[in-house]
């Protein structure tokens, strides 16, 4: 009897290997699927963020396009400004890619 007992043992602790298998294997999938989701939201939100800086350049492009007075000395100095932030954007841009 002793070995029936044995082997019953036996049995249940090779169908809770096999349970805790395969819940390892869908937990695993379940990381990588994760995983590619966090990539691919990753990339959305950084390609939201260009976008997002490009929009707040524009908007402050327009704001300084619509307060030009005709006057052409003042014409002049917003040409100066609009070509100093134009610098201080490239200048940003730079130190990003370095």
């Amino acid at each position: 009897m002793p070995s029936m007992e044995l082997k019953d043992r036996l049995q249940n602790l090779t169908r809770k290997v096999d349970t805790l298998r395969r819940k390892y294997v869908t937990l695993l999938n379940e990381r990588k699927e994760m995983t590619r989701k966090i990539e691919s939201q990753s990339l959305e939100i950084a390609k939201l963020e260009k976008e997002l800086n490009q929009l707040r350049i524009d908007n402050e492009f327009l704001r300084v396009a619509h307060s030009v007075p005709s006057n052409p000395e003042a014409v002049a100095n917003y040409k100066k400004q609009v070509a100093k932030m134009v610098r201080d954007i490239d200048r940003c841009i730079k130190q990003l890619n370095a």
